[in-house]
């Protein structure tokens, strides 16, 4: 899926410990550089929430207002917003001002509500240019039911893709991560690896993490919300780990 990001500067980095599996990931040998829950709300130092309308997603509108946090979990709501003419508006939030980097292990702890014709990807995009990107959580807005999640490898001049599904109920909480190396990806569900991908495909730029939600197509399937839809469709996310 292609996105459009304004990119104004970066800050320094800096490392956010206090998750007992922060802890652990550091145990095991990898550095922590970002491990953040939202207890005290959406840090701007690090995340930017998005505003306006995406290129990829000609029926998305995205507001700041959105993406909101509640009892520590941050909300990317979907709804139909009288701000707005009562039309359906979502959100975003990126790590393009903060942490962008070449190779690293993500993972984020997440769940999103049923409803036909919106969609949701967490995702790497890269500092500059496009392809690559590396989706490894995405749902077109055409599966509704939240039965599985695709990742997808974005490369090359034609934009050729490389796509695999992970199956589970994603209504309740699961970790979704990828391990990018090297010549080298991993995608993860709960810790276990469900897709690898290897090779000179794989990405070597400095690529920052994404999350959002969509209605419409995402530029290439998904239709708009319909009767069936809930009032309200939100895509939570409860903590972000980023490790080297």
């Amino acid at each position: 899926m292609r996105r459009a990001f304004l990119l104004l500067f970066v800050l320094p980095l800096v490392v956010l410990l206090g998750s007992r599996t922060a802890v652990a990931q550091a145990r095991g040998g990898h550095r922590i550089i970002y491990s953040g829950q939202f207890a005290h709300g959406l840090n701007s130092h690090f995340w930017l929430r998005y505003h306006g309308r995406p290129r990829c997603c000609q029926s998305t509108i995205w507001a700041r207002s959105h993406a909101v946090v509640r009892n520590g979990i941050l909300r990317l709501e979907n709804y139909r917003d009288p701000a707005y003419g009562g039309r359906w508006v979502s959100a975003g939030v990126s790590m393009g001002r903060s942490i962008n980097r070449v190779y690293g292990r993500y993972r984020v702890r997440f769940r999103i509500s049923r409803g036909e014709g919106v969609g949701m990807c967490i995702f790497l995009w890269p500092k500059s240019g496009w392809p690559p990107e590396i989706d490894f959580a995405e749902e077109s807005a055409t599966i509704g039911g939240r039965r599985y999640e695709t990742t997808t490898l974005h490369y090359g001049r034609n934009n050729t893709q490389i796509h695999h599904r992970v199956r589970a109920n994603f209504t309740r909480w699961h970790v979704i991560g990828v391990n990018w190396g090297r010549g080298r990806l991993a995608d993860t569900l709960d810790g276990r690896r469900f897709a690898r991908i290897r090779g000179s495909r794989v990405p070597h730029v400095p690529m920052h993490l994404g999350i959002q939600t969509h209605v419409g197509s995402n530029g290439s399937s998904g239709g708009m919300p319909d009767a069936s839809t809930p009032s309200h469709v939100t895509l939570e996310v409860d903590w972000v780990h980023i490790a080297r």
